[in-house]
C-alpha cells in the first residue's frame, strides 16, 4: 500500500509537472510577443536624445558658384549607374565617390541625414518612416534654412513627403506630386526643369523615386529595375542641358541602395553604400573613395556660402573642391564652432560631462590664428578642433553604452547559464538527446532561411505579415527534424506512457525555446530592452526579433506536437503488430 502510494504521489508530480512545463510554454510566448510589441513601440517612439538645438546662426561665406542642383534619386544602388550613359558621363568628368549610410537606411530619416548632415539618431525623423499623416517638418537647422540666413533662394520638386518635411516658406519654388511612380518623376523633372531655366534657384532640390518603387515590386536586378534607371538617366541627361556648370554645381546621389530582390532598412552593402557624384566649375575631378551621406549637406552649404546646418555630424569636403585658403579657413572654422556647441548639447543630454579643455581650447586659437589672418594656422588648427570633438563625442557615447551593457550583463549571463545548468543537473540523458534535438531544429531554421535567400537584415522585411508567414513555414518544417530524433529516441527508450510522450514533447519544444531566448539574450545584453537614446546595432535587433517570432511559432508548434506525437506512436505500434502478425502468419 505504501508503495502504490508512493507511486501514485510521484504520478501527481510528474503531472503537476507537465502542466508547469505547458504553462512555462504559454508563458513564453506572451513573453515574446509582449517584447516584440514593446520593442516595436520604442522604435516608432524614439526620440532624438537632444532635445535642445544650437542656437548659432552660424556664419556665412563667399560663395564657390551662385547655383546648386541637389538630385536625389531614391534607391539607387551602385552598381545601377554602369547601365546611366549620363551619369557615367558626369563621373568621369567630375568627382565621384561611394556615400555611406547609417542605418536604418529607410527613406525618410536618410532624407533628413541629405539635408541636414545628421545621423538617423539625432536627425528626428522617424526611424521606419511615419504614414502620410504623421510626417512632421525636419526638426534640426537644414541647407534651405541655411540657405535662407544667408540670403539665397530655394526650389525643390518632388514626392508629397517632402512638401510636409520643408516649411514651404523656405521655399520661392516648389512642385509636390503624390505618385513615386515614373509619371510623378516626370512631373517633378518637368517642374526642376522649368525652376533651373526661369528662376535660377541658388538650392535646387529635385526628387525622382520611381528607381525605389521599381525594386520594391521586382527587384533591384530586374529589367524593369535597369528600366527604371534609364528613364531617371534621361531626366538627368535634360537637367545637364539645363545648367551652365561654370556657375553650377550639380550633385547626384541616392538616399539608400537595395538588396538584389529589392528591400532596404538593413545595413547590407548594396543598400549603405551610395553613388555620389559632383559636377561644376569649382568641383576637382577623381575618385574619392568613400565619403558619409553626412557631408553632403556641409559641402552644399560651403559651396554656396551658407552657414553649415547646426546639428551636422559631417565634413566639408574641401579635397573635391577648388578653393582658396580665405574661404577654406572661414568654413572649417564654422564647422569647428558649430562642433563644439554642437558637442556640448550632445554630451549634456546623454549625461557624459563636458568636451575638454584642450578641444575647446582648440577653437579658440583656431579663431584667433584667424583674426590675425594666419589663414593656413587657423584652417588646420579649426581642422584639428573638429576631429578632436568627433572623437570625444564619439566615445562618450561609447562609453555610455558599454556602461549599460554592464548593467545587462548579470541578467543576459543568467538567462543563459540558468536553464543549462538545471539541463545538465536534472535532464539525464532523455534532457540531452532532446537538447540535441533542439539544436537540429535551430540549423535546420537557419539552412532553410539562408537557402531561401534570407538576410539577417532589417533589409527583407517587405511587411510584417510576411515575415511572420515565412517564419512560420520555416519552424514548422524545421521543427519536423526535431520531432522525427524525438519519436526516434522515445521508441529506443520503449516509452509507453502519454505522459512520458508528452513530456518529451514539451522539453523539446521549451528546449527549442532556450536556444532561441538565448540569441534574444545576447541581443539584450548588446541593445538593451527598447530603443532610448541611441540607435543600436540592427543586425542584431533582427536577430532578436527573429527569435521572438520563432518563440510565439515554437510555442504553437508545440502545443500540437505531443498529438503529433502519440499519433505517430499509435501508427508505429499498429505497424509493428501488423508485421508481427505476417510474421506468425508465415510461420503458421
Amino acid at each position: 500500500m505504501t508503495r502504490q502510494r508512493a507511486s501514485g504521489f510521484q504520478r501527481f508530480l510528474r503531472l503537476l509537472g507537465t502542466i508547469g512545463m505547458a504553462l512555462m510554454l504559454v508563458a513564453s510566448a506572451g513573453g515574446a510577443y509582449l517584447w516584440v510589441m514593446h520593442g516595436q513601440a520604442s522604435i516608432e517612439s524614439y526620440q532624438s536624445p537632444m532635445r535642445l538645438q544650437p542656437r548659432s546662426p552660424g556664419q556665412p561665406s563667399a560663395p564657390l558658384v551662385p547655383e546648386v542642383v541637389l538630385v536625389i534619386i531614391d534607391g539607387l544602388r551602385c552598381d545601377a549607374v554602369a547601365n546611366m550613359p549620363t551619369l557615367s558621363l558626369l563621373q568621369k568628368q567630375g568627382a565621384t565617390a561611394r556615400a555611406f549610410v547609417h542605418t536604418p537606411s529607410y527613406s525618410q530619416p536618410t532624407w533628413t541625414t541629405l539635408v541636414t548632415g545628421a545621423w538617423p539618431e539625432l536627425n528626428g525623423a522617424a526611424l521606419l518612416n511615419a504614414p502620410d499623416d504623421a510626417i512632421r517638418p525636419i526638426a534640426p537647422d537644414h541647407i534651405f534654412a541655411a540657405a535662407k540666413r544667408a540670403g539665397l533662394t530655394t526650389a525643390l520638386a518632388g514626392a508629397s513627403w517632402w512638401e510636409k518635411m520643408i516649411p514651404q516658406e523656405l521655399l520661392d519654388a516648389h512642385f509636390f506630386t503624390g505618385s513615386f511612380k515614373a509619371d510623378g518623376d516626370q512631373q517633378s523633372a518637368d517642374a526642376g526643369l522649368r525652376f533651373i531655366t526661369n528662376f535660377h534657384p541658388n538650392l535646387t532640390l529635385i526628387y525622382f523615386g520611381n528607381v525605389d518603387e521599381t525594386a520594391h515590386e521586382a527587384g533591384a536586378t530586374s529589367a524593369a529595375y535597369r528600366e527604371a534607371v534609364l528613364g531617371v538617366d534621361n531626366h538627368l541627361h535634360d537637367i545637364v542641358q539645363s545648367l551652365d556648370l561654370r556657375r553650377s554645381v550639380l550633385i547626384v546621389t541616392a538616399d539608400h541602395g537595395h538588396i538584389d530582390r529589392g528591400g532596404h532598412g538593413g545595413g547590407d552593402a548594396s543598400v549603405v553604400y551610395t553613388p555620389f557624384v559632383a559636377v561644376g566649375a569649382p568641383v576637382l575631378a577623381g575618385n574619392y573613395g568613400t565619403i558619409d551621406q553626412a557631408d553632403i549637406a556641409p559641402t552644399i552649404a560651403a559651396i554656396l556660402g551658407a552657414p553649415v546646418p547646426r546639428l551636422s555630424q559631417g565634413v566639408v569636403r574641401f579635397e573635391m573642391l577648388r578653393t582658396d585658403e580665405a574661404k577654406r579657413a572661414q568654413v572649417e572654422l564654422d564647422v569647428a564652432q558649430q562642433r563644439r556647441e554642437f558637442a556640448a548639447l550632445y554630451l549634456a543630454s546623454i549625461g557624459r560631462g563636458s568636451l575638454s579643455e584642450t578641444a575647446q581650447g582648440d577653437v579658440e586659437v583656431a579663431q584667433s590664428s584667424m583674426e590675425v589672418g594666419n589663414l593656413e594656422s587657423a584652417f588646420g588648427l579649426a581642422s584639428i578642433a573638429a576631429d578632436r570633438i568627433d572623437q570625444e563625442v564619439a566615445q562618450a557615447r561609447e562609453q555610455r553604452i558599454q556602461a549599460e551593457r554592464r548593467l545587462r550583463l548579470p541578467v543576459a549571463a543568467a538567462a543563459v547559464a540558468v536553464p543549462l545548468l538545471l539541463l545538465l543537473a536534472r535532464g539525464g540523458r532523455r534532457g540531452l538527446w532532446l537538447f540535441v534535438a533542439a539544436l537540429l531544429t535551430q540549423a535546420a531554421y537557419h539552412l532553410l532561411f539562408l537557402r531561401q535567400g534570407g538576410l539577417y537584415s532589417f533589409s527583407v522585411l517587405s511587411g510584417l505579415n510576411d515575415f511572420i508567414i515565412q517564419t512560420a513555414q520555416r519552424v514548422a518544417l524545421a521543427s519536423v527534424v526535431g520531432a522525427i530524433i524525438v519519436v526516434w529516441r522515445l521508441i529506443r527508450e520503449h516509452e509507453g506512457s502519454v505522459l512520458g510522450v508528452i513530456r518529451a514533447s514539451l522539453g523539446y519544444s521549451l528546449l527549442v525555446i532556450y536556444l532561441l531566448g538565448c540569441q534574444a539574450a545576447v541581443a539584450y545584453w548588446l541593445n538593451g530592452f527598447r530603443w532610448t537614446w541611441y540607435v543600436p546595432n540592427m543586425t542584431v535587433a533582427f536577430v532578436q526579433l527573429s527569435a521572438l517570432a520563432q518563440v510565439i511559432l515554437t510555442a504553437a508548434v508545440g502545443a500540437i506536437l505531443p498529438i503529433v506525437l502519440l499519433l505517430a506512436g499509435v501508427v508505429y505500434q499498429a505497424a509493428r503488430s501488423a508485421r508481427r502478425r505476417l510474421r506468425f502468419g508465415a510461420g503458421s
